[in-house]
């Protein structure tokens, strides 16, 4: 397996790598370090080993100490064989009656004392920011044995600018001092420590530092300490590092002797991979004192101690030495003599392996054992089998020994190998041959049973049994032995999959596996597999195969094992039970046969510790064996590994350059630990190598140092440690239940493995050596895993963070952290995740006939399902007290010191009362007498602007605020007067009160929290933080009344932003509207071009805590909320408490734990269900109230949220739990924790809501014009928008979108056309200019036809790549060249055929060049008749042809025949035209050679304009006018002209049978479809006549400046009063600096103005309002009289005669050429009336040609004449009222006042309008008006279907209903046909056309149709033929020719033979289009031309 590693934080770490991992959200470089600090804990451990006394305890010191089974080598300090004393230490007592208590171990009582509130520390190295420390606190007066002091640091990490969020280091110092402070550090210190935290985390992180009190210092008096923060504190507004000190224990330990026990004290911290619950620990133990023969003489070492390592091994190695019992000189015979000399039948006292004196002393002691009497047991058999057992000679009892193999642990060390402590556990090489002893017992009884089974067990060690004969107890000996393939454990096995069953086998054994104790593999097991003889033999037999299990306790060596499987391969054994568990692909190498270990605790106990070496140990460094150890896994790595063990610990490094493995021993005692400068969770130790193992030697040498770089451990290598039980046998490790493998199974395309398995004989556990009689290890405080576990407490915040490419993105990130106070179990948490389709806030609750209540802010959507959300997850710290801060001053200057106290004024201090101690909040600790000798000091927290300045910009990547909190002692406080005082420190040059921020702010106190007095169970708790925002759209021109969701606190805790820049508190005013009944809001007005606005408000209100809630502080401490403080409806109300945002809660029940540092989370469920009764904003909650009880009573305080939609959904997330990039809108997230065996806490809940990062609106817009001269073009222009670029918001990219306000046709070919909609482009941020500017410059703008005229118009967005920011809007108005250029001259021409041709000349340089270099093009227009050479006929006359600049001719098409005036002038690229026009009338007329076949009059039908009759003489005058009733859609029955197609829309008529047309704006006449008959090439020649009226009247000519509705009756008739807008007279300058220049009246306009001459000219119209009785209309006929038909019974107008009723025809739709119109209305009846145009009643309004009549419209009986009139503004009065000058009528007539009765009134409505100057339109205007206002064009469509085709099928008008079969015309799929017409030749049969107005100018100009009529003409065709003439008549084909009609036919007689003598001419006998028939006849009329006569004639036909 290949290992990969990177380098993180200058450490190597491996890489972590998933399978099939999804794909990310497109890469971040904005990086976050992950949570790395984790509170520790220290494990106390008493273990009883059992009867004492024991032989040795850890005989080869520390490295025989394992935990979770493995060796503690990081924990050793192997220079002197000891532990790390500050990770781990372990003593120990071998059980003698006179034996001393362990140090340390054993029962303490702890004092807990507290602060009020945790202090919060503090350096204080920068200016003004206090230093923050605890000095000289007393302790209580005991000689305590320790001081344990409790931290906790709440954040730690350091913000970078661009989002990044490192690790950061706080160090704090702890001095320990005598209890009289003589002001000598030396005499008064007793003990100092320094502890430095490097790493992050964004939840609380607790440690302690515990001291321990010499005793040579201990006194009865007590002792003070001081607490210090010794690293800086930091300017950085990035960086948080609030450290706090939350209290202190007092420590007296109460130690137990434990005689006649063996006892081992470990001591573990909780650190590196020691973490996760109480560990197991082993030690090598060499047991009971036992008896044995007196001539025993068993090897030992040179310390004396029995140990056969030096025996035990090959008998050459045997001659380096080994001593013997009777013999401490070294001795080298090859075969020692063992036992000396004929046994006499004594026994002394000593330690054997022999399982024989083990079975012999528990036959015979009468403490432990049967206290049989030693007459009843045959001691010479044991004797001799004990030899045999030792592999001795029976005569001589000389070691013989038994081939073996060495196991390379210590167990088997020729003498002086492995010499040094490291080596201390090793021996001779793996599989070196030995002698070793037949049978060796190494075992601990832990469990009770019955006496035989358990002697026989042991016996069945050797092949023996215990057997009663002949009267007495003896032996019977035979062999089994097996070992094990693999171990499972908790880091193999899929947690939960562990499941044993029942299982029975056959009682045919075809082969014995039997377990041993491996003591190289941490006494793990391992199995021997023996077959039967035969089982090899090649037969196939049909039988079952059986392989017998066996376990044989005691047992650690193999060949043991194989002896003991040989014996009983033919035995018969019961059966054990079955094991099935999931494992990971590792197993597939094993095979059903295989035997396995299996350790399991279900308790959540894991076993073994490992990782890698984080650094380079040193070379052949003097006393430097260190090692620096790197700790991946859980448990983390503590002291108590070190400490708590009764064996040595051993340390194996497994070196990944050569597969080299060493294995060392570790000191116990030199160790340090750190979970500091980690990341990933990584714990790191620094550990001592006491020892080396020597694989040759098997022994441990003992070193100082690493002597070559080979052994030296290299960062990157790979180590494991664990407990040593026997520093002699390298392999004594404790392993778990041994099975054999009967299946296993994979699932494809799974990683999984299931592997079931027999379990082997377990009644002696393998790995019980910690059992003493049968009592486990004494493990304290364990919690069962069946106990539910507490709920996480986790905050959820967004998080905007900057990518790769510049764009952000908001995460949602989880910090997580939970209470396991009592609770020791492994558990992970899990996380859901909704996203509700609506999330809105509630702004009230109530419980109404049982039914819950809510009211949102706004329209609620959607049902199901529905919950209402904040109550569950709410978590409030417990005690925590926030006061707002309304005054700070400096006092106690006199007298004091130079600078005083600082004093607040805190709201709401004097009722703080703490009714647990029934005293208030500040004066619980004062009196220690009265509560048990509390001592803490009191604290308040206060906000400091500690860094230099804020980080970024709010809610946007890498913001920081300045202002952190600290902890200040209270010098005095007076709570009448609502004060506090505490030292106003100087530091620096500044002194604490300039740090403070301005009030008002909230300071924080706590209530004492301890468990002996919660008299009351009353709990003050922290209330919800919240910050509120409102989005909305500004109105300009007026005071903006915006809302605020929650009625805030003070004011100054609302922001406001205006299109996302914040405003200052003075430009505007919050009303807090606390008085009344209102809401609160903001007062603004807007400026120019502000849109957009957003609030904030912080806001603190109540916690989301009930009455019947249940809270949760830690385990097993919940509890139900009986009373709330802020509740109405709770029976402890306080309204004091309250109004003070202080909130109390009472509990059920009372707390077990000291709370201080805890909080409150609420864990009642969310109510969740359905919507009822939805109406607008209010519903009812429809849920289970059974299942989720509580009281809903806060909802008023808007800390209650509805979703609607959205299911919870597990999220798997990453171990920086990170939800990146979360989408718009409210997400939630639900967490809850589960333990190993899968229970569940209860869950809670967070949710947060997304918008779109605030980027505000580019500031410093502003457009430049500019001329440049194009290579090709001439002059053009160009605009260049600048604005500021805006920083600190992330702006990746800028929209720019412009365009031109109008266009007009300056040329074919400027382009200009395209800048009429806008053009968006996308600026990259980074393009600014050195002055902070982006600049984008469009060029070739086309200004129109004049200077002035047109406007181009920006609008910039700044954006985050998808994120839009606010829109900006600027325009100017484009000046352009304004210099004229040159007419052309000699501008003449004539008629050439069917086109006339013009030619001209133009003025040039010398050069020859054009005189005007940037001449665009000659414009020549027409108009009929002759007419002058002006500019005014020029604006009026019919645009002909633009032709470019350079050409001097051009011949055009005629359309239309007769005398016409061509007038032209010169056109540069600026649209500049000559002053002067130049022209030529010219008189065409039609050429001979065409004929009109057909003729359309358009205007009067009846007149014929051609020498033929028009086709469509009959017809009404503008039919598509007159006639046209749908639109021209042919429907049923309809008339002619719809069914035509023909249709008008936009024009009225002038007389009532129309002769011309009038249109006042855009219009459209199209002609019925005019059908030829039949398909014909000719021309259709149109003949258009027009012309355009200027208006100059008011009522056209103005601009609209605002419309408003005057308010309440003016004090005069001449005065208007409104005040919206800020008021009429604040808008037009009373009191308004803004507005500039303030206006003026001016005496020329008497009117108001602003700017010079050409500046704004004010006056007030009249918005239409008319007065009288108004009567509705429900019908009007297009007729002459038009007839109304009224609503109603009685319409109220009684004239039947002359005069007329006057009335107002208005609103009128459909006909709306009827509105505003002042008629005379004549009664028909109550219901109808007749209008006329007189008050005579002789003129009838003809509304034939009006629009069809649709709806609405009234008869409005009012003053017309006062309608839509002006009023000039002689001044303002105030900000509310003007003074009007002279009025007019509509007609433009003064009144002879300045009365203005219908706007001096209330409620009427009137616009303030700028009157219209030519100046304001352009330079060129000219009283003519806008050249190009008003545009005409010519449209034809052509088709030669028939009308079959064109109109689908016939009905029964003879057309199908609906529209025509545009696609039959020519180009049909492009505007239905219609192109531009042009003169020339077409095909066609039927045609139709369509003339459009625009009139861009509808307040200058109305358009009039004079004429409109066309013809089709057809060239003249000539046929000739030749026909010889023979007497009979002749026919003539002239097919050929086409002709339409009979053409006119003419001949000629060519020859004839008797031309004198018989004269002839040629008549015609028939005559059509398509042939002629003639003869000859005789000229005088005698008679027929003779036929004997031949005669030539040529015929000709011409026609059409």
């Amino acid at each position: 397996m290949a290992r990969r590693f990177i380098n993180y934080q200058n450490q190597v770490v491996p890489v972590i790598g998933g399978a099939k991992g999804g794909k990310g959200g497109g890469g971040g470089s904005a990086t976050e370090d992950p949570n790395s600090l984790f509170s520790t804990d220290i494990v106390f451990i008493t273990s009883g080993l059992g009867e004492g006394p024991v032989y040795r305890i850890n005989p080869n010191g520390p490295q025989d100490i394992e935990i979770q089974d493995n060796s503690i080598d990081d924990l050793i300090d192997f220079s002197d064989n000891t532990t790390d004393g500050s990770k781990f230490v372990s003593l120990s007592t071998t059980g003698t009656t006179n034996q001393s208590p362990l140090r340390v171990f054993g029962e303490a009582i702890q004092t807990p004392q507290s602060f009020a509130s945790p202090v919060s520390l503090k350096k204080g190295n920068l200016d003004g920011v206090p230093s923050v420390k605890v000095t000289n606190q007393e302790t209580s007066a005991n000689d305590w044995d320790a001081i344990k002091f409790n931290f906790q640091i709440n954040q730690l990490q350091k913000v970078e600018s661009n989002g990044d969020v490192k690790i950061h280091t706080v160090s704090i110092k702890i001095t320990l001092k005598n209890r009289v402070i003589t002001g000598n550090d030396v005499t008064d210190n007793i003990t100092s420590v320094e502890k430095t935290i490097t790493g992050k985390t964004t939840t609380p992180f607790r440690f302690n530092v515990k001291i321990l009190v010499p005793e040579a210092s201990k006194s009865t008096s007590g002792y003070r300490f001081t607490v210090e923060k010794t690293s800086d504190d930091n300017t950085s507004a990035g960086v948080s590092e609030n450290i706090q000190l939350v209290s202190w224990s007092e420590i007296e330990n109460s130690p137990q002797a434990y005689p006649r026990t063996a006892v081992v004290g470990y001591a573990l911290k909780a650190v590196d991979e020691h973490q996760g619950g109480v560990p197991n620990f082993t030690s090598l133990v060499k047991g009971l004192l036992v008896k044995v023969p007196s001539n025993y003489n068993q090897p030992v070492l040179d310390n004396g101690e029995i140990d056969w390592r030096e025996v035990e091994v090959s008998d050459s190695d045997r001659g380096n030495g080994y001593k013997l019992q009777n013999n401490g000189a070294v001795q080298t015979a090859t075969k020692p003599q063992i036992y000396v000399g004929s046994w006499d039948g004594t026994f002394v006292y000593s330690w054997t392996q022999n399982p024989v004196w083990i079975i012999y002393d528990l036959l015979t002691n009468s403490t432990y054992g049967l206290g049989i009497p030693e007459d009843n047991i045959d001691k010479y058999k044991f004797f001799q089998v004990a030899q045999y057992c030792d592999a001795c000679d029976v005569i001589n009892g000389t070691f013989q020994g038994v081939d073996g193999q060495a196991d390379g642990t210590f167990r088997h060390k020729p003498r002086n190998n492995f010499t040094g402590i490291r080596n201390t556990l090793l021996g001779s090489p793996a599989g070196t041959k030995i002698k070793e002893r037949r049978f060796t017992l190494n075992i601990s009884i832990a469990d009770e049973g019955p006496a035989m089974d358990i002697l026989n067990s042991i016996c069945a060690t050797f092949r023996g049994a215990l057997v009663y004969s002949l009267g007495k107890l003896t032996l019977a000996v035979d062999m089994p032995d097996e070992y094990p393939v693999m171990v499972f454990n908790e880091t193999n096995i899929k947690a939960g999959s562990l499941t044993i069953s029942g299982s029975k086998e056959s009682d045919v054994i075809s082969g014995v596996d039997v377990s041993y104790v491996d003591p190289s593999n941490h006494y793990k097991r391992e199995v021997v597999r023996v077959d039967t003889a035969d089982a090899n033999d090649g037969i196939e037999r049909n039988v079952i195969k059986n392989i017998q299990s066996l376990d044989l306790p005691g047992v650690t060596r193999r060949s043991q094992a194989l002896r003991f499987a040989q014996y009983q391969i033919a035995a018969s054994k019961y059966q054990r039970r079955n094991v099935t568990f999931t494992t990971n692909t590792d197993a597939l190498n094993l095979a059903p046969g295989d035997v396995i270990s299996v350790s399991q605790q279900l308790s959540g106990i894991a076993y073994g510790f490992s990782g890698k070496i984080s650094s380079n140990s040193a070379v052949a460094a003097s006393g430097n064996a260190n090692v620096f150890l790197e700790h991946f896994t859980s448990p983390s790595l503590s002291s108590t590994t070190f400490t708590a063990n009764t064996g040595p610990l051993a340390l194996r490094i497994i070196k990944l350059r050569d597969d080299r493995i060493d294995l060392y021993l570790v000191s116990n005692t030199k160790f340090a630990l750190s979970n500091s400068d980690v990341s990933s969770g990584v714990d790191r130790a620094e550990i001592n190598v006491i020892a080396k193992f020597n694989k040759q030697s098997k022994q441990f040498t003992n070193i100082t140092n690493f002597a070559s770089a080979t052994i030296t451990p290299s960062k990157g290598d790979l180590w494991s440690f664990g407990e040593i039980e026997d520093s002699g046998n390298f392999y004594t490790n404790k392993a778990g239940k041994l099975f054999k493998i009967t299946s296993i199974d994979r699932e494809p395309d799974k990683e999984d493995v299931t592997i079931m398995g027999i379990e082997y004989i377990s009644n002696v556990y393998v790995d019980s050596d910690t059992f003493i009689d049968y009592t486990p290890t004494a493990y304290t405080d364990i919690v069962s895993p069946l106990s539910q576990p507490p709920a996480p407490i986790f905050n959820f915040n967004a998080v905007p963070k900057q990518r790769l490419d510049g764009s952000v993105r908001v995460d949602g990130e989880i910090q997580v952290r939970n209470e396991l106070i009592g609770y020791n179990q492994d558990l992970r948490t899990e996380f859901f995740v909704s996203r509700p389709d609506v999330a809105t806030r509630v702004m009230n609750t109530f419980t109404s006939s049982g039914v819950l209540n809510i009211v949102a802010n706004q329209e609620i959507n959607g049902s199901l399902p529905a919950k209402l959300s904040g109550k569950n997850g709410f978590s409030g710290l417990a005690g925590e007290i926030r006061l707002l801060c309304n005054a700070i001053t400096t006092v106690d200057t006199a007298g004091g010191t130079l600078d005083g106290n600082v004093q607040l004024t805190l709201e709401g201090l004097n009722v703080a009362f703490d009714q647990n101690f029934f005293k208030h909040v500040l004066e619980v600790n004062d009196d220690p007498a009265v509560f048990s000798n509390l001592k803490g000091t009191d604290f308040i927290s206060v906000p400091v602007r500690e860094k230099a300045s804020v980080q970024g910009t709010e809610d946007f990547p890498g913001f920081a605020g300045d202002i952190v909190d600290i902890a200040v002692e209270i010098k005095d406080f007076d709570k009448v007067n609502n004060t506090v005082k505490f030292e106003n420190t100087r530091t620096g040059g500044l002194t604490f009160i300039n740090a403070i921020p301005n009030p008002p702010f909230f300071i924080k106190l706590n209530q004492l929290l301890d468990s002996r007095f919660y008299s009351n169970n009353s709990f003050y708790v922290g209330g919800s933080d919240i910050v509120y925002a409102n989005t909305g759209t500004l109105t300009a021109g007026q005071v903006n009344d915006i809302p605020l969701t929650v009625p805030p606190r003070r004011s100054e805790f609302v922001k406001l932003f205006i299109d996302g820049v914040e405003k200052t508190s003075s430009q505007y005013t919050v009303n807090l509207n606390s008085a009344n009944s209102r809401d609160a809001n903001i007062n603004y007005t807007p400026l120019a071009g502000e849109t957009n606005y957003r609030t904030r408000i912080d806001h603190y209100t109540v916690p989301v805590i009930e009455l019947g809630d249940n809270v949760e502080l830690a385990f097993n401490n919940t509890y139900s909320v009986i009373n709330t403080s802020y509740d109405p409806a709770s029976a402890k109300y306080n309204a004091a408490l309250t109004a003070n945002s202080i909130f109390r809660i009472e509990l059920a029940e009372t707390p077990t734990i000291n709370a201080i540092g805890l909080s409150f989370v609420n864990i009642s469920q969310d109510p969740s269900g359905s919507l009822g009764n939805i109406s607008g904003n209010a519903a009812t909650v429809d849920y289970n109230q059974t299942a989720i009880p509580g009281t809903f009573n806060l909802g008023n305080n808007r800390v209650y949220n509805v979703e609607i939609g959205g299911e919870f959904e597990k999220a798997f997330l990453a171990e920086n739990l990170v939800i990146q990039d979360l989408q718009r809108g409210t997400t939630s997230v639900q967490a809850r924790n589960r333990n190993v065996l899968g229970r569940l806490s209860p869950t809670t809940t967070k949710s947060i809501t997304v918008a779109n990062i605030p980027i505000q609106k580019v500031t410093g817009l502003a457009i430049t014009e500019s001329l440049y001269r194009e290579q090709t073009g001439g002059v053009a222009i160009r605009a260049t928008c600048a604005f500021t670029h805006i920083t600190g918001q992330e702006v990746t990219d800028y929209e720019i979108s412009y365009r031109l306000d109008n266009i007009d046709n300056v040329g074919s070919d400027d382009g200009g056309a395209d800048l009429t909609v806008f053009n968006t482009v996308k600026v990259p941020a980074t393009g600014v200019d050195s002055d902070g500017k982006i600049r984008f410059t469009v060029s070739g703008i086309n200004r129109g036809l004049n200077s002035d005229t047109n406007s181009i118009f920006f609008r910039v967005t700044p954006l985050n790549k998808s994120i839009r920011g606010v829109t900006a809007n600027v325009s100017k108005s484009i000046i352009g060249k304004t210099a004229k250029p040159a007419n052309i001259f000699n501008f003449t021409g004539g008629q050439n055929t069917d086109q006339i041709t013009l030619l001209w000349q133009y003025q040039r340089q010398t050069s020859g060049d054009l005189l005007d270099l940037d001449l665009k093009e000659v414009v020549i227009r027409r108009a009929p008749g002759t007419i002058d050479f002006t500019v005014d006929n020029f604006v009026a006359s019919d645009p002909l042809v633009t032709v470019s600049a350079g050409t001097a001719r051009k011949s055009i098409p005629i359309d239309t025949f007769g005398t016409f005036t061509y007038l032209a002038r010169t056109r540069d690229t600026s649209g500049n035209f000559s002053d002067d026009v130049v022209g030529i009338t010219l008189t065409t007329s039609r050429p001979d050679r065409s004929t009109v076949v057909a003729a359309f009059n358009e205007d009067s039908p009846s007149v014929n304009f051609t020498d033929i009759t028009n086709t469509n003489a009959g017809e009404s005058n503008f039919p598509s006018f007159t006639d046209s009733t749908q639109g021209g859609t042919v429907v049923a029955d309809g008339n002619q002209t719809d069914n035509s197609n023909g249709t008008a829309s936009g024009f009225s008529a002038i007389t009532g049978s129309p002769t011309d047309l009038l249109a006042v704006g855009d219009a459209t006449y199209t002609t019925k479809i005019r059908d030829f008959g039949a398909t014909v090439t000719g021309s259709i020649f149109v003949d258009f006549e027009s012309t355009q009226e200027i208006k100059t009247t008011f009522n056209d000519a103005f601009t609209e400046v605002l419309s408003g509705v005057s308010d309440a009756t003016s004090p005069n008739s001449n005065v208007l009063k409104d005040a919206s807008f800020g008021g009429i007279g604040t808008v037009l300058g009373f009191a308004n600096t803004t507005l500039s220049p303030n206006p003026r009246f001016d005496s020329n306009n008497q009117t108001l103005m602003t700017g010079g001459a050409s500046g704004n000219v004010f006056a007030i119209l009249n918005a239409g309002k008319f007065t009288g009785n108004a009567t509705a209309i429900s019908a009007i006929t297009k007729a002459s009289t038009a007839r109304v038909t009224t609503s109603g019974s009685e319409h109220g107008i009684a004239s039947t005669s002359s005069p007329g009723k006057r009335v107002i025809v208005h609103d009128v739709g459909g006909m709306t050429e009827i509105n505003n119109r002042e008629l005379f209305a004549k009664r028909i009846n109550a219901t109808t009336i007749d209008l006329f145009t007189d008050s005579g009643l002789t003129t009838g309004l003809n509304s034939s040609g009006f629009g069809t009549f649709t709806s609405g419209g009234v008869l409005d009986e009012g003053d017309y004449s006062n309608a839509n009139a002006l009023a000039f503004i002689a001044g303002t009065i105030n900000s509310d009222h003007i003074e009007l000058g002279a009025t007019f009528f509509a007609n433009g007539d003064p009144t002879g006042s300045n009365a203005f009765a219908n706007i001096t009134v209330g409620s009427n409505a009137f616009k303030l309008v700028n009157m219209t100057q030519y100046s304001d339109t352009g330079s060129a205007e000219t009283f003519s008006g806008t050249l190009g206002a008003v545009t005409s064009q010519v449209l034809i469509r052509t088709t030669t279907a028939d009308n079959s085709a064109l109109y689908a099928s016939t009905g029964t008008n003879g057309r199908a209903e609906g529209a025509v079969q545009t696609d039959e015309f020519q180009g049909g799929g492009v505007n239905d046909g219609f192109q531009s017409y042009q003169a020339g030749s077409r095909t066609f049969r039927q045609f139709q056309l369509k003339i459009i107005l625009n009139n861009s100018k509808p307040n200058e100009f109305d358009f009039t149709i004079d004429k409109f009529r066309y013809s089709i003409e057809k060239d003249t065709v000539t046929f000739t033929d030749t026909v010889t003439y023979d007497g009979a008549p002749k026919t003539v084909s002239m097919l050929s020719s086409g002709f339409l009609n009979r053409p006119v036919i003419s001949y000629t007689v060519l020859t004839q033979e008797d031309a004198v003598a018989n004269p002839a001419i040629v008549v015609t006998t028939a005559a059509s289009n398509q042939s002629l028939s003639f003869r000859m006849v005789a000229s005088d009329g005698t008679g027929e031309y003779q036929a004997n006569s031949t005669a030539t004639v040529m015929v000709t036909a011409i026609g059409v």
